[in-house]
């Protein structure tokens, strides 16, 4: 395979993660795993066990409504200062809480999930439209005014046809949010390959402020505003999070316990140089 930015084969492995190499593109520093997934494996990496087992995915995502419900409320007031509410699409949408927190500040929704239970759950309880699915097999006759790509990038696994998709669907003038990890934090230079967001088969894409904007660019974007999120996440999956990290690596086994001292119902700040977010509009013709 080459490169997802731009097909180039000039790559270099940076290291070994749960089997799996960690790759660096030499021309654009895009990283990215050597790995092609099937529609069908990526159903089962966001089965059941993601959103309820723990490890890399979540101890119970249903706990962490309210705090996505907020981040989607924070982003739609954000956001306000580009657009005003229409239609969006949100892009592993899981049970809709980010959804849900647009809504509120008066837009239109849609979602798309991988995930049955999630999306079910989301149509049950929270009465949104989520349809079950991947971004790459979707076919939408509506086009958007927003695309919202939050904490979902990295796990594409067709990067180029999910992005062509994108563009093709939203409207000319229109917007694409996208929140990633930095893989040029302090953080991810300090840790190298214990860098808790190098978690293949989960993580596809390992993206910098320089490479996200490269590949937005071709496909039609101009970046607008970018910064760091205020995120939170409940102590459970803090500490979920952690203990899967000291156990799957023999370097930090060491530490495996500490992950305690973090109060389970405690709201966690997220590290914020860990993390961005980038708006991006659509190119007019």
């Amino acid at each position: 395979m080459g490169c997802p930015l731009g097909g180039k084969e000039a790559y270099r492995q940076k290291f070994v993660v749960n089997g799996y190499s960690i790759m660096n593109c030499t021309e654009c520093q895009h990283a990215f795993t050597d790995i092609t997934l099937k529609p069908q494996e990526i159903k089962e990496i966001y089965s059941d066990r993601y959103f309820y087992g723990g490890k890399y995915g979540y101890p119970d995502y249903t706990l962490e409504k309210d705090i996505l419900i907020r981040r989607g409320e924070k982003y739609a007031k954000l956001l306000s200062r580009h657009l005003q509410p229409g239609l969006l699409l949100d892009v592993g949408a899981a049970a809709g809480f980010i959804m849900k927190g647009f809504e509120n500040a008066g837009w239109r929704t849609m979602g798309i999930e991988p995930n049955e239970h999630m999306a079910v759950y989301g149509r049950e309880n929270l009465h949104m439209d989520i349809r079950t699915g991947t971004l790459e097999e979707a076919s939408f006759a509506q086009s958007f005014d927003l695309v919202l790509l939050i904490q979902v990038i990295a796990h594409l696994f067709d990067l180029g046809k999910s992005m062509k998709h994108v563009s093709e669907k939203v409207k000319e003038g229109g917007y694409v949010l996208v929140e990633t990890w930095n893989k040029n934090s302090l953080s991810a230079r300090l840790l190298g390959q214990y860098w808790h967001e190098y978690s293949p088969p989960s993580t596809l894409n390992f993206f910098s402020k320089k490479s996200l904007d490269l590949l937005m660019g071709h496909y039609g974007f101009r970046l607008i505003s970018r910064g760091r999120p205020g995120k939170k996440i409940l102590g459970e999956h803090a500490r979920s999070l952690l203990r899967y990290k000291f156990e799957s690596s023999k370097s930090l086994k060491w530490l495996k316990g500490l992950e305690r001292i973090i109060p389970q119902k405690a709201r966690i700040p997220y590290p914020s140089e860990d993390l961005f977010y980038a708006i991006y509009q659509k190119n007019t013709k």
